[in-house]
Protein backbone atom coordinates (compact mmCIF):
# COMPACT_ATOMS: atom_id res chain seq x y z
CA UNK A 1 0.00 0.00 0.00
CA UNK A 2 2.73 2.43 0.72
CA UNK A 3 4.67 1.94 -2.32
CA UNK A 4 1.58 2.22 -4.30
CA UNK A 5 0.98 5.27 -2.39
CA UNK A 6 4.37 6.71 -3.19
CA UNK A 7 4.53 6.33 -6.59
CA UNK A 8 0.79 7.95 -6.92
CA UNK A 9 2.79 10.79 -4.68
CA UNK A 10 5.89 10.04 -7.79
CA UNK A 11 3.34 10.56 -10.64
CA UNK A 12 1.77 13.49 -9.37
CA UNK A 13 4.77 15.76 -8.36
CA UNK A 14 6.36 14.82 -11.83
CA UNK A 15 2.90 15.81 -13.55
CA UNK A 16 3.19 19.05 -11.26
CA UNK A 17 6.43 19.72 -12.68
CA UNK A 18 6.02 19.06 -16.19
CA UNK A 19 2.85 21.73 -16.01
CA UNK A 20 4.96 24.20 -14.34
CA UNK A 21 7.73 23.72 -17.07
CA UNK A 22 4.71 24.01 -19.83
CA UNK A 23 3.50 27.21 -18.42
CA UNK A 24 6.99 28.77 -17.60
CA UNK A 25 7.92 28.46 -21.50
CA UNK A 26 4.88 29.21 -22.80
CA UNK A 27 3.55 32.00 -20.78
CA UNK A 28 7.19 33.59 -20.12
CA UNK A 29 9.68 32.44 -22.63
CA UNK A 30 7.28 31.62 -26.08
CA UNK A 31 8.68 33.63 -28.44
CA UNK A 32 12.12 32.86 -27.80
CA UNK A 33 11.18 28.94 -28.57
CA UNK A 34 9.91 30.60 -31.83
CA UNK A 35 13.45 32.48 -32.84
CA UNK A 36 15.12 28.98 -32.65
CA UNK A 37 12.72 27.63 -34.95
CA UNK A 38 12.98 30.64 -37.37
CA UNK A 39 16.97 30.08 -36.93
CA UNK A 40 16.98 26.21 -37.63
CA UNK A 41 16.26 24.50 -41.20
CA UNK A 42 15.58 20.25 -40.46
CA UNK A 43 15.71 18.70 -43.46
CA UNK A 44 13.56 15.03 -44.63
CA UNK A 45 16.72 14.39 -46.81
CA UNK A 46 19.33 11.45 -47.41
CA UNK A 47 22.22 13.99 -47.14
CA UNK A 48 21.65 16.20 -44.34
CA UNK A 49 20.57 13.51 -42.41
CA UNK A 50 23.45 11.26 -43.38
CA UNK A 51 25.64 14.29 -41.65
CA UNK A 52 24.54 13.77 -38.33
CA UNK A 53 26.11 10.17 -38.35
CA UNK A 54 29.24 11.49 -38.74
CA UNK A 55 29.81 13.33 -35.67
CA UNK A 56 29.36 12.31 -32.12
CA UNK A 57 26.18 12.69 -30.44
CA UNK A 58 24.71 11.45 -33.34
CA UNK A 59 21.30 10.53 -31.84
CA UNK A 60 21.22 13.76 -29.70
CA UNK A 61 21.60 16.09 -32.15
CA UNK A 62 19.49 14.09 -34.49
CA UNK A 63 16.78 13.80 -32.20
CA UNK A 64 16.96 17.76 -30.76
CA UNK A 65 16.73 19.30 -34.38
CA UNK A 66 14.12 17.35 -35.31
CA UNK A 67 12.29 18.15 -32.40
CA UNK A 68 12.68 21.68 -32.83
CA UNK A 69 11.22 22.63 -36.01
CA UNK A 70 7.95 21.14 -34.18
CA UNK A 71 8.42 24.98 -32.09
CA UNK A 72 7.04 26.14 -35.43
CA UNK A 73 3.39 25.07 -33.68
CA UNK A 74 1.72 27.47 -30.68
CA UNK A 75 2.08 25.41 -28.05
CA UNK A 76 4.79 22.84 -29.68
CA UNK A 77 7.99 24.08 -28.13
CA UNK A 78 6.66 24.70 -24.56
CA UNK A 79 4.59 20.89 -25.09
CA UNK A 80 8.69 19.36 -25.99
CA UNK A 81 10.31 21.50 -23.55
CA UNK A 82 8.62 20.07 -20.59
CA UNK A 83 8.84 16.32 -21.49
CA UNK A 84 12.09 16.71 -22.57
CA UNK A 85 12.88 18.26 -19.18
CA UNK A 86 10.92 15.89 -17.07
CA UNK A 87 12.53 13.26 -18.89
CA UNK A 88 15.77 14.25 -17.88
CA UNK A 89 14.07 14.43 -14.42
CA UNK A 90 13.38 10.96 -14.30
CA UNK A 91 16.72 9.59 -15.02
CA UNK A 92 18.31 11.88 -12.41
CA UNK A 93 15.97 10.84 -9.68
CA UNK A 94 16.58 7.31 -10.64
CA UNK A 95 20.76 7.50 -10.97
CA UNK A 96 20.02 9.09 -7.42
CA UNK A 97 17.20 7.28 -5.58
CA UNK A 98 19.09 4.21 -4.50
CA UNK A 99 22.00 6.78 -2.59
CA UNK A 100 19.30 9.12 -1.39
CA UNK A 101 16.19 7.38 -0.87
CA UNK A 102 13.35 10.29 -1.18
CA UNK A 103 15.51 12.81 -0.45
CA UNK A 104 16.66 12.61 -4.16
CA UNK A 105 13.48 14.62 -5.32
CA UNK A 106 15.83 17.51 -3.99
CA UNK A 107 19.05 17.64 -6.30
CA UNK A 108 16.54 16.30 -8.84
CA UNK A 109 14.70 19.43 -8.60
CA UNK A 110 17.72 21.26 -9.04
CA UNK A 111 19.23 19.64 -12.08
CA UNK A 112 16.06 20.13 -13.64
CA UNK A 113 15.82 23.96 -12.58
CA UNK A 114 19.61 24.65 -14.28
CA UNK A 115 19.03 22.60 -17.58
CA UNK A 116 15.63 24.88 -17.58
CA UNK A 117 17.83 27.93 -17.59
CA UNK A 118 20.38 26.83 -20.38
CA UNK A 119 17.29 26.26 -22.34
CA UNK A 120 16.28 29.70 -21.86
CA UNK A 121 19.50 31.02 -24.23
CA UNK A 122 19.31 31.06 -27.48
CA UNK A 123 22.24 29.50 -28.14
CA UNK A 124 21.60 26.41 -26.40
CA UNK A 125 20.50 23.81 -28.05
CA UNK A 126 17.51 21.20 -27.22
CA UNK A 127 20.17 18.40 -28.15
CA UNK A 128 22.25 19.29 -25.39
CA UNK A 129 19.15 17.93 -22.70
CA UNK A 130 18.72 14.77 -25.02
CA UNK A 131 22.48 14.48 -24.65
CA UNK A 132 22.69 14.47 -20.57
CA UNK A 133 19.19 12.47 -20.62
CA UNK A 134 20.99 9.50 -22.73
CA UNK A 135 23.98 9.80 -21.15
CA UNK A 136 22.54 9.37 -17.49
CA UNK A 137 19.79 6.80 -19.39
CA UNK A 138 23.45 4.81 -20.27
CA UNK A 139 24.63 5.25 -16.80
CA UNK A 140 21.47 3.59 -15.37
CA UNK A 141 22.03 0.44 -17.97
CA UNK A 142 25.36 -0.08 -16.89
CA UNK A 143 24.38 0.27 -12.62
CA UNK A 144 21.69 -2.49 -13.95
CA UNK A 145 23.82 -4.78 -15.80
CA UNK A 146 27.01 -4.40 -13.22
CA UNK A 147 23.79 -5.31 -10.36
CA UNK A 148 23.03 -8.40 -11.98
CA UNK A 149 26.22 -9.65 -12.85
CA UNK A 150 29.72 -8.01 -12.59
CA UNK A 151 31.41 -10.33 -14.93
CA UNK A 152 28.79 -10.24 -17.75
CA UNK A 153 27.97 -6.92 -16.64
CA UNK A 154 31.28 -5.48 -17.08
CA UNK A 155 31.54 -6.22 -21.23
CA UNK A 156 28.00 -4.63 -21.79
CA UNK A 157 28.68 -1.71 -20.05
CA UNK A 158 31.63 -1.23 -21.25
CA UNK A 159 29.45 -1.02 -25.27
CA UNK A 160 27.12 0.68 -23.35
CA UNK A 161 29.35 3.67 -23.00
CA UNK A 162 31.42 3.21 -26.20
CA UNK A 163 27.98 3.36 -28.14
CA UNK A 164 26.57 6.08 -25.85
CA UNK A 165 28.96 8.65 -26.51
CA UNK A 166 28.35 7.95 -30.08
CA UNK A 167 24.79 8.53 -29.98
CA UNK A 168 25.00 11.28 -27.05
CA UNK A 169 28.28 12.32 -26.79
CA UNK A 170 29.56 14.12 -23.31
CA UNK A 171 27.20 17.28 -23.45
CA UNK A 172 27.36 20.64 -25.01
CA UNK A 173 29.30 22.50 -22.95
CA UNK A 174 30.02 25.43 -25.29
CA UNK A 175 27.04 27.47 -24.02
CA UNK A 176 27.30 29.23 -20.14
CA UNK A 177 26.41 26.95 -17.71
CA UNK A 178 23.21 28.98 -16.76
CA UNK A 179 20.64 31.64 -18.30
CA UNK A 180 18.16 33.90 -16.35
CA UNK A 181 15.27 34.39 -18.59
CA UNK A 182 15.60 37.32 -20.88
CA UNK A 183 12.76 39.16 -20.52
CA UNK A 184 13.92 42.25 -22.51
CA UNK A 185 14.85 39.80 -25.30
CA UNK A 186 11.95 38.13 -24.97
CA UNK A 187 9.98 40.97 -25.44
CA UNK A 188 11.91 42.35 -28.71
CA UNK A 189 11.56 38.68 -30.00
CA UNK A 190 7.63 38.64 -29.33
CA UNK A 191 7.26 42.01 -31.73
CA UNK A 192 9.99 40.61 -34.23
CA UNK A 193 7.98 37.42 -34.57
CA UNK A 194 4.31 38.76 -34.41
CA UNK A 195 5.33 40.96 -37.12
CA UNK A 196 6.37 37.74 -38.92
CA UNK A 197 3.62 35.87 -38.44
CA UNK A 198 1.44 39.20 -39.69
CA UNK A 199 -0.59 39.72 -36.44
CA UNK A 200 -0.73 43.83 -36.62
CA UNK A 201 -3.06 44.25 -33.87
CA UNK A 202 -0.56 41.92 -31.29
CA UNK A 203 2.35 44.35 -32.70
CA UNK A 204 0.12 47.29 -31.65
CA UNK A 205 -0.88 45.75 -28.70
CA UNK A 206 2.62 44.88 -27.62
CA UNK A 207 3.88 48.47 -28.79
CA UNK A 208 1.44 50.01 -26.28
CA UNK A 209 2.10 48.40 -23.12
CA UNK A 210 5.63 47.74 -23.63
CA UNK A 211 8.11 50.42 -22.08
CA UNK A 212 11.32 49.19 -24.03
CA UNK A 213 12.80 51.41 -25.86
CA UNK A 214 15.45 50.75 -28.47
CA UNK A 215 15.91 50.91 -32.78
CA UNK A 216 14.23 47.46 -32.63
CA UNK A 217 11.12 48.48 -30.92
CA UNK A 218 11.49 51.61 -32.68
CA UNK A 219 12.01 49.96 -36.45
CA UNK A 220 8.81 47.50 -35.84
CA UNK A 221 6.46 50.72 -34.27
CA UNK A 222 7.67 52.51 -37.74
CA UNK A 223 7.03 49.68 -40.36
CA UNK A 224 3.57 48.81 -38.35
CA UNK A 225 2.34 52.71 -39.18
CA UNK A 226 4.24 52.67 -42.50
CA UNK A 227 2.19 49.34 -43.81
CA UNK A 228 -0.89 51.10 -42.45
CA UNK A 229 -0.10 54.26 -44.76
CA UNK A 230 0.21 56.11 -41.25
CA UNK A 231 3.97 56.45 -40.78
CA UNK A 232 4.00 60.29 -41.20
CA UNK A 233 0.88 60.72 -38.87
CA UNK A 234 2.79 59.01 -35.95
CA UNK A 235 6.42 59.19 -36.31
CA UNK A 236 6.93 61.94 -34.04
CA UNK A 237 4.44 59.65 -31.23
CA UNK A 238 7.07 56.92 -30.68
CA UNK A 239 10.34 57.28 -29.67
CA UNK A 240 12.93 58.18 -32.44
CA UNK A 241 16.61 56.74 -32.66
CA UNK A 242 16.90 59.09 -35.27
CA UNK A 243 17.07 56.70 -38.75
CA UNK A 244 17.94 53.45 -36.52
CA UNK A 245 14.70 53.66 -35.99
CA UNK A 246 13.66 53.25 -39.74
CA UNK A 247 16.62 51.38 -41.06
CA UNK A 248 18.55 48.35 -38.88
CA UNK A 249 21.85 48.80 -39.26
CA UNK A 250 23.91 45.85 -40.32
CA UNK A 251 27.30 46.48 -38.84
CA UNK A 252 30.24 45.16 -36.94
CA UNK A 253 28.13 45.67 -34.00
CA UNK A 254 24.68 44.71 -35.07
CA UNK A 255 23.83 41.47 -32.77
CA UNK A 256 22.13 38.30 -34.84
CA UNK A 257 18.69 39.40 -33.90
CA UNK A 258 18.58 43.08 -35.58
CA UNK A 259 20.42 41.80 -38.63
CA UNK A 260 18.39 38.60 -39.36
CA UNK A 261 15.19 41.65 -39.31
CA UNK A 262 16.70 44.37 -41.55
CA UNK A 263 15.63 42.88 -44.22
CA UNK A 264 11.54 43.19 -43.55
CA UNK A 265 11.60 47.07 -44.29
CA UNK A 266 13.49 46.49 -47.39
CA UNK A 267 10.90 43.51 -49.02
CA UNK A 268 7.85 46.03 -47.68
CA UNK A 269 9.39 48.75 -49.99
CA UNK A 270 9.71 46.63 -52.96
CA UNK A 271 13.62 46.91 -53.22
CA UNK A 272 14.07 43.30 -53.29
CA UNK A 273 18.17 43.92 -54.12
CA UNK A 274 18.61 45.34 -50.43
CA UNK A 275 16.24 42.86 -49.19
CA UNK A 276 18.38 39.75 -50.66
CA UNK A 277 21.17 41.12 -49.41
CA UNK A 278 19.92 41.63 -45.75
CA UNK A 279 18.31 38.46 -45.82
CA UNK A 280 21.55 36.48 -46.61
CA UNK A 281 23.67 38.43 -43.75
CA UNK A 282 21.00 37.70 -41.76
CA UNK A 283 21.44 33.70 -42.30
CA UNK A 284 25.19 34.29 -42.59
CA UNK A 285 25.24 35.65 -38.83
CA UNK A 286 22.63 33.58 -37.55
CA UNK A 287 23.54 31.13 -34.56
CA UNK A 288 23.47 28.21 -37.13
CA UNK A 289 24.33 30.17 -40.11
CA UNK A 290 20.63 29.08 -42.10
CA UNK A 291 17.33 29.28 -41.27
CA UNK A 292 13.74 28.46 -42.44
CA UNK A 293 12.94 32.00 -42.14
CA UNK A 294 15.65 33.50 -43.93
CA UNK A 295 15.31 30.55 -46.81
CA UNK A 296 11.33 31.42 -47.16
CA UNK A 297 12.22 35.39 -47.71
CA UNK A 298 14.82 34.27 -50.39
CA UNK A 299 12.28 32.13 -51.98
CA UNK A 300 9.67 35.28 -51.88
CA UNK A 301 12.46 37.69 -53.33
CA UNK A 302 13.33 35.63 -56.42
CA UNK A 303 9.49 34.97 -56.93
CA UNK A 304 9.07 37.95 -56.93
CA UNK A 305 11.97 39.46 -59.49
CA UNK A 306 10.80 36.03 -61.68
CA UNK A 307 14.33 34.36 -60.92
CA UNK A 308 12.09 31.05 -60.84
CA UNK A 309 15.26 28.50 -61.52
CA UNK A 310 17.00 30.80 -57.73
CA UNK A 311 13.43 30.36 -56.00
CA UNK A 312 13.11 26.61 -56.70
CA UNK A 313 16.56 26.03 -55.09
CA UNK A 314 14.74 27.58 -52.03
CA UNK A 315 11.74 26.24 -52.54
CA UNK A 316 12.77 22.62 -53.29
CA UNK A 317 14.78 23.33 -49.65
CA UNK A 318 11.32 23.88 -47.92
CA UNK A 319 9.46 21.12 -49.66
CA UNK A 320 11.71 18.94 -47.42
CA UNK A 321 10.75 20.12 -44.29
CA UNK A 322 7.78 19.11 -42.68
CA UNK A 323 6.46 22.21 -41.55
CA UNK A 324 6.48 24.07 -44.68
CA UNK A 325 6.07 21.77 -47.45
CA UNK A 326 2.52 23.09 -47.68
CA UNK A 327 4.40 26.79 -47.83
CA UNK A 328 6.63 25.99 -50.76
CA UNK A 329 4.46 23.87 -53.01
CA UNK A 330 1.95 26.48 -52.97
CA UNK A 331 3.99 28.75 -54.82
CA UNK A 332 5.81 26.34 -57.14
CA UNK A 333 6.15 28.49 -60.40
CA UNK A 334 2.95 26.82 -62.86
CA UNK A 335 1.31 25.47 -59.06
CA UNK A 336 1.14 28.69 -57.58
CA UNK A 337 -2.72 29.12 -56.31
CA UNK A 338 -5.00 32.48 -56.85
CA UNK A 339 -3.78 34.15 -53.48
CA UNK A 340 -0.41 33.50 -53.94
CA UNK A 341 -0.16 34.87 -57.85
CA UNK A 342 -1.97 38.22 -56.10
CA UNK A 343 0.18 38.79 -53.99
CA UNK A 344 2.73 38.54 -56.28
CA UNK A 345 1.43 40.71 -58.53
CA UNK A 346 0.87 43.46 -55.94
CA UNK A 347 4.98 43.20 -55.07
CA UNK A 348 5.81 43.12 -58.95
CA UNK A 349 4.41 46.67 -58.92
CA UNK A 350 6.85 48.44 -56.75
CA UNK A 351 9.70 46.83 -58.83
CA UNK A 352 12.14 49.47 -60.40
CA UNK A 353 12.38 48.94 -64.13
CA UNK A 354 15.87 49.67 -64.11
CA UNK A 355 18.70 48.96 -61.25
CA UNK A 356 21.88 50.58 -60.47
CA UNK A 357 25.31 50.36 -58.46
CA UNK A 358 24.66 51.76 -54.87
CA UNK A 359 26.20 51.21 -51.52
CA UNK A 360 24.01 49.25 -49.37
CA UNK A 361 24.85 51.88 -46.63
CA UNK A 362 23.65 54.56 -49.01
CA UNK A 363 19.90 54.54 -47.96
CA UNK A 364 18.53 57.43 -49.64
CA UNK A 365 20.15 56.58 -53.05
CA UNK A 366 17.89 53.09 -52.93
CA UNK A 367 14.90 55.11 -51.58
CA UNK A 368 15.19 57.38 -54.24
CA UNK A 369 15.68 54.97 -57.09
CA UNK A 370 12.64 53.22 -56.23
CA UNK A 371 10.20 56.15 -56.29
CA UNK A 372 12.06 57.13 -59.47
CA UNK A 373 10.94 53.81 -61.32
CA UNK A 374 7.83 54.21 -59.66
CA UNK A 375 6.45 57.75 -57.83
CA UNK A 376 3.09 56.17 -56.80
CA UNK A 377 5.44 53.30 -54.55
CA UNK A 378 3.77 55.98 -51.18
CA UNK A 379 5.83 53.77 -48.98
CA UNK A 380 9.17 54.58 -50.28
CA UNK A 381 8.10 58.10 -50.09
CA UNK A 382 7.31 58.08 -46.38
CA UNK A 383 10.36 56.35 -45.39
CA UNK A 384 12.59 58.88 -47.47
CA UNK A 385 10.95 61.90 -45.66
CA UNK A 386 10.91 60.65 -42.51
CA UNK A 387 14.61 59.21 -42.89
CA UNK A 388 15.87 62.89 -43.76
CA UNK A 389 13.48 64.39 -41.17
CA UNK A 390 14.72 62.03 -38.32
CA UNK A 391 18.49 63.08 -39.64
CA UNK A 392 17.83 66.63 -39.33
CA UNK A 393 19.18 67.24 -42.94
CA UNK A 394 16.42 69.57 -44.02
CA UNK A 395 17.68 70.78 -47.10
CA UNK A 396 17.55 67.31 -48.19
CA UNK A 397 14.03 66.57 -47.00
CA UNK A 398 13.28 69.63 -49.19
CA UNK A 399 14.65 68.66 -52.38
CA UNK A 400 13.11 65.09 -52.17
CA UNK A 401 9.55 66.71 -51.14
CA UNK A 402 10.00 69.04 -54.28
CA UNK A 403 10.90 66.12 -56.69
CA UNK A 404 8.53 63.24 -55.15
CA UNK A 405 5.37 64.82 -53.09
CA UNK A 406 5.00 68.45 -54.39
CA UNK A 407 1.78 67.66 -55.57
CA UNK A 408 0.63 66.25 -53.00
CA UNK A 409 -1.12 67.90 -50.06
CA UNK A 410 1.48 67.77 -47.22
CA UNK A 411 0.20 65.77 -43.62
CA UNK A 412 1.25 67.52 -40.68
CA UNK A 413 4.50 66.59 -40.22
CA UNK A 414 6.09 67.48 -43.38
CA UNK A 415 4.46 70.80 -43.62
CA UNK A 416 6.40 71.28 -39.91
CA UNK A 417 9.37 70.25 -41.72
CA UNK A 418 8.90 72.80 -44.62
CA UNK A 419 8.03 75.47 -42.18
CA UNK A 420 11.29 74.94 -40.57
CA UNK A 421 12.92 74.93 -44.32
CA UNK A 422 10.90 78.38 -45.54
CA UNK A 423 12.28 80.36 -42.07
CA UNK A 424 15.91 78.97 -42.47
CA UNK A 425 15.66 80.26 -45.65
CA UNK A 426 13.60 83.46 -44.99
CA UNK A 427 11.22 82.82 -47.71
CA UNK A 428 8.68 85.00 -47.93
CA UNK A 429 5.11 84.83 -47.79
CA UNK A 430 4.13 84.42 -51.56
CA UNK A 431 6.86 81.12 -51.29
CA UNK A 432 5.29 80.02 -48.33
CA UNK A 433 2.06 79.94 -49.65
CA UNK A 434 2.83 77.95 -52.70
CA UNK A 435 3.73 74.66 -50.24
CA UNK A 436 -0.19 74.44 -49.61
CA UNK A 437 1.03 74.53 -46.07
CA UNK A 438 -2.31 74.32 -43.86
CA UNK A 439 -3.06 77.78 -42.08
CA UNK A 440 -3.33 76.14 -38.47
CA UNK A 441 0.09 74.93 -38.94
CA UNK A 442 1.35 78.13 -39.70
CA UNK A 443 -0.36 80.10 -36.72
CA UNK A 444 1.24 77.21 -34.63
CA UNK A 445 4.53 77.55 -35.61
CA UNK A 446 4.54 81.52 -35.55
CA UNK A 447 3.36 80.60 -31.46
CA UNK A 448 6.44 77.94 -31.02
CA UNK A 449 8.88 80.78 -32.51
CA UNK A 450 7.65 83.06 -30.00
CA UNK A 451 7.61 80.67 -27.22
CA UNK A 452 10.87 79.40 -28.09
CA UNK A 453 13.08 82.90 -28.25
CA UNK A 454 10.71 84.12 -25.26
CA UNK A 455 12.59 80.79 -23.13
CA UNK A 456 15.84 81.60 -24.53
CA UNK A 457 15.88 78.01 -26.02
CA UNK A 458 14.38 76.21 -23.17
CA UNK A 459 12.40 73.73 -23.79
CA UNK A 460 10.49 72.71 -20.77
CA UNK A 461 7.76 75.32 -21.59
CA UNK A 462 7.49 73.71 -24.78
CA UNK A 463 7.43 70.45 -24.24
CA UNK A 464 3.52 70.32 -22.94
CA UNK A 465 1.94 71.49 -26.11
CA UNK A 466 4.87 71.27 -28.37
CA UNK A 467 6.40 68.10 -27.56
CA UNK A 468 5.17 65.54 -30.48
CA UNK A 469 5.65 68.30 -33.01
CA UNK A 470 8.88 67.89 -35.36
CA UNK A 471 9.92 71.08 -34.40
CA UNK A 472 10.59 70.46 -30.59
CA UNK A 473 12.35 67.25 -32.13
CA UNK A 474 14.57 69.23 -34.51
CA UNK A 475 16.12 71.69 -31.69
CA UNK A 476 15.63 68.83 -28.73
CA UNK A 477 16.80 65.90 -29.94
CA UNK A 478 20.24 64.46 -29.38
CA UNK A 479 22.08 62.87 -32.22
CA UNK A 480 24.40 60.47 -32.04
CA UNK A 481 28.34 61.83 -33.04
CA UNK A 482 28.76 60.61 -36.51
CA UNK A 483 24.97 60.22 -36.84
Amino acid sequence: MKACRRKYIEWGAAGIGALALFLFFFRILPYHLFHREQTQLFLLATEPLAGYLRHPAALARLSGDFLTQFFYYEGGGPTIMAVVLLLWGVVVFRLLAPYMGRWAWIPTVLAVAWEAGRQCGLSYPLSGTIALTGIGGVLLLCRSCMRRSWKSGLPVSILAVLSGYWLFGCGDWSSRWYNMPDLGREYLLALDSEMYFGRSEKVRKLLVEGEYRSPFTAYYYNLLNAQQNRLPDRLMDGYQPASQGLFLPVAPHSTSLTIYAANEVWFALGDMTMAEHAAILGMIFSPHHTGARAVKRLAEINLVNGDEAAAMKYLRLLQKTMCYRDWAERRIPGKQTAEVCQWLERKRLLLPATDTLRSSADIPLSLRHLLRNNPDNTLACDYLLCFDLLNKDIGAFAGDYREFAAKKFPSRLYAEGLLIYLAGKKASLDEVEKWNIPPQVLDEFGDYTRLYEANGGNGAPLQAKYGKTYWFYFHYATMKKGK
